[in-house]
Formats: structure tokens, sequence, C-alpha cells
């Protein structure tokens, strides 16, 4: 055993079982009340981004039933081919100029007929 290592019993622990009991996801130097609220704002910051979730799936699947690659649907939309990338992989989401470009290029195909 190395010197710097403890050797911690269950019985002399300190932890009482009130302390153990947190809520899921909360981090050591919250407390309960700051961990809801920090869950809640990240519900509300994922329900704010699901139209542009469904509008990126959207223009994914109209991507696949038109069988284009992501470079060529870059080029139809009018942007870099990485800034695509990384929404349609949900790297990265869509800020409003970019939601209307991928709008209108949906609206597009789907009054084209495809």
């Amino acid at each position: 055993m190395f010197p710097f290592q403890q050797n911690i019993s269950p019985e002399s622990s300190d932890a009482s079982p009130e302390s153990s009991s947190s809520t899921p996801g909360q981090l050591p130097w919250q407390t309960v009340s700051e961990a809801q609220e920090d869950a809640q704002r990240r519900l509300d910051a994922m329900e704010q981004a699901e139209p542009k979730r469904r509008l990126i799936r959207d223009a994914k699947a109209l991507a696949k039933l038109r069988q284009i690659t992501q470079v060529q649907m870059a080029e139809e939309v009018g942007m870099p081919h990485r800034t695509l990338e990384e929404w349609l992989q949900f790297r990265r989401m869509p800020k409003a100029p970019g939601t209307t470009l991928i709008r209108r290029w949906v609206e597009t195909c789907h009054s084209e007929g495809l």
C-alpha cells in the first residue's frame, strides 16, 4: 500500500445518509434548487431548439429522397459544405439566417415535387 492512500472503511465514512441522497445530475457544488433550475434551463433550451431539429431532419430526409450528397445540397442551399455538415449531424444549430436558407430549400424542393 502506498503511504498516500487511506484505508477508509464504510463504517468510518463521514457521509451521512442525508448527504448521499442528492438529485440525479446535481453537481457537488450545487444545491438541490440550483440543480433543478439548471435542469429546467436545459429543458427549455431543448424545447426551443426543437423546431430547428425538425427542419434539419426534414432537410436530411429530403436530400436522401433526392439522392444527393451533402456537398450537392450545400451548393443548392448556397452555403459552405462544412457548415451544413455540422448542422445535419446536430453538432451545431443554425442561427436565423441559416434556418431561413434551409427552410427555403425545403419549400422549393417540395414545390418542385422533389
